[in-house]
């Protein structure tokens, strides 16, 4: 019985050495056939896979490409800023009209080439040169703006044109917003509060506002040009009239509550404009940011203590109280 339990244990072992002979031939077969390169830790399998985690690494970026990078990421930012956007658009177009023979001037001894065409950081360069007021990401927004193309160069000679091109671009995509608005029934989703968690309800923002440059005129001190009184204000068409007399309010701190509106210095009631109404509906449409409409308005307003000398005798002198 030993005996046989012997020889059976032997045959284990024995067929166990050839099988293990055998993978090791197998082994030594594949390594023949297999790219010495390869050959690192002995396993094919195991280098290719390897191999392939080394492909599939991401590019290490260097310093300046990390910095166009966040560059690029910021004036998105900006960018989804409508307003904001568009103001910089403005100023920086102005900015450029204004000091386009300057500038033309300091980048032609930039140009070495004599090409007109500067690449972005020779522009930079010069645009700080020239004391523009623009940030450092502004101005990396200013390049791409006049970069048409796509090129990374920018031809300093089309500089007297301004932001021309940027601006119809940008007229033209609100054109084509407000012609295919529709009516639809949509979820209103509001920003939960940070500290309660509640929803916060904030106020409705037009998404292509047109603008009216809106010059009020105190009547009672029409007479006088300069007189402090007298606004100008940039405000949206949309905006309700009852919005331009709060503003009224804001700018020269009356604290009377019968302030009224007018079309014109007679102040007649059928010149008042409803507060209820929006100025597009008084008859204002209003144009676009960069050629807003501009249009005169009249107010007035009464004081609530008539008997009060002080308060009558320098702004009611000689004037009809409504």
């Amino acid at each position: 019985m030993k005996k046989k339990g012997g020889s059976k244990k032997k045959g284990k072992k024995s067929a166990k050495g050839k099988k293990s002979t055998k993978d090791a031939e197998d082994k030594v077969e594949g390594l023949e056939s297999a790219d010495p390169s390869t050959l690192i830790s002995g396993d094919p399998a195991a280098a290719g896979s390897k191999k392939g985690k080394k492909k599939g690494k991401k590019k290490k970026l260097s310093k300046s490409e990390k910095a166009t990078e966040k560059l690029e990421k910021q004036i998105e930012k900006l960018k989804a800023d409508t307003a904001y956007y568009d103001g910089f658009i403005k100023r920086m177009h102005q900015w450029l009209l204004d000091n386009a023979d300057t500038a033309v001037e300091m980048f032609r001894q930039i140009d070495s080439d004599g090409e007109g065409l500067l690449s972005f950081d020779e522009f930079k360069a010069g645009m700080f040169d020239l004391n523009a007021p623009v940030t450092k990401v502004e101005l990396h927004l200013l390049c791409k703006l006049l970069d048409d193309e796509d090129s990374g160069e920018i031809d300093y000679t089309e500089l007297e044109k301004g932001l021309q091109t940027v601006r119809q671009s940008r007229e033209l995509d609100r054109q084509i917003a407000r012609n295919e608005r529709q009516l639809l029934l949509t979820e209103r989703k509001f920003v939960p509060c940070p500290c309660c968690k509640m929803s916060k309800v904030e106020p409705w923002m037009e998404p292509t506002p047109r603008y009216i440059l809106l010059e009020l005129r105190l009547v009672t001190f029409d007479m006088y040009k300069d007189y402090p009184g007298h606004l100008e204000l940039l405000v949206h068409s949309h905006v309700p009239v009852c919005g331009i007399i709060q503003m009224i309010v804001a700018e020269t701190d009356i604290s009377s509550s019968k302030l009224a509106i007018f079309r014109d210095r007679s102040r007649s009631p059928e010149s008042v404009l409803s507060p209820d109404m929006t100025l597009e509906e008084c008859g204002f449409p209003g144009d676009n940011c960069y050629s807003p409409e501009e249009v005169v308005l009249f107010y007035d307003y009464t004081v609530e203590f008539t008997d009060c000398p002080i308060l009558m005798c320098d702004h009611y002198f000689g004037q009809k109280v409504l």
